[in-house]
């Protein structure tokens, strides 16, 4: 979303990726119970003893820092993307299919487009200046599942720590950092029944992984 300094391998990002980071997302519904819609999912990032939210947009028609069905309506539009989630019934609809879903974690090369939409430059062929292009710092020729599997045979990553369970519940943080800002805000100590907050701490080296 148009920051390119937050999240990336090696310590001149705020968030570096060679090092173990602890994930926390929460997925929020209307009324703050397991039985109400949900309305936005928001994340945050932990490492080095510091709890950091996930940074604000930069794409000019973009705001905010969660997914919401008008963030995804204003990315989409922006994108030039189809809206295939306001289409399908957005949050709403993700929320109902969240609770018959088994979550799965796993390292794994792509054969279809080497990972490039992950951490290059996706679509190849578009200019990289335009919105949602470039996505991170690995070059266009990267990524090839002949050249990961031949040169990195002992990749590898380690999910520890999983989690879930009502917000705020799940890791001890009392402050988080606004990384657009530098804000320091004050948590909740309580936890909030209903909504489900996650969090797992991840390792990687050597491939791309998914959760």
């Amino acid at each position: 979303m148009g920051n390119l300094n937050f999240y990336g391998p090696g310590s001149g990002f705020t968030i570096d990726t060679t090092k173990p980071i602890t994930v926390i997302t929460q997925f929020l519904t209307n009324t703050g119970t397991n039985s109400g819609t949900l309305v936005e999912i928001k994340r945050f990032w932990g490492q080095g003893g510091k709890v950091y939210a996930t940074p604000g947009s930069k794409i000019a028609g973009v705001t905010g820092n969660s997914i919401t069905d008008s963030f995804c309506a204003a990315q989409k539009s922006v994108f030039g993307d189809p809206d295939t989630t306001g289409k399908k019934g957005g949050l709403a609809k993700q929320g109902e299919a969240l609770k018959n879903s088994v979550l799965v974690m796993s390292i794994w090369d792509d054969y279809s487009v080497s990972m490039l939409w992950l951490d290059s430059q996706f679509p190849v062929t578009a200019d990289p200046s335009a919105p949602g292009v470039s996505r991170g710092t690995c070059s266009r020729d990267s990524g090839k599942p002949a050249d990961v599997e031949a040169n990195s045979p002992n990749a590898y990553v380690a999910f520890s720590d999983i989690k879930w369970g009502p917000i705020n519940s799940t890791f001890a943080w009392q402050n988080v950092i606004d990384p657009d800002s530098g804000v320091v805000t004050p948590q909740p100590t309580t936890t909030r029944g209903g909504a489900v907050t996650t969090t797992t701490r991840t390792t990687t080296r050597g491939a791309a992984t998914t959760t």
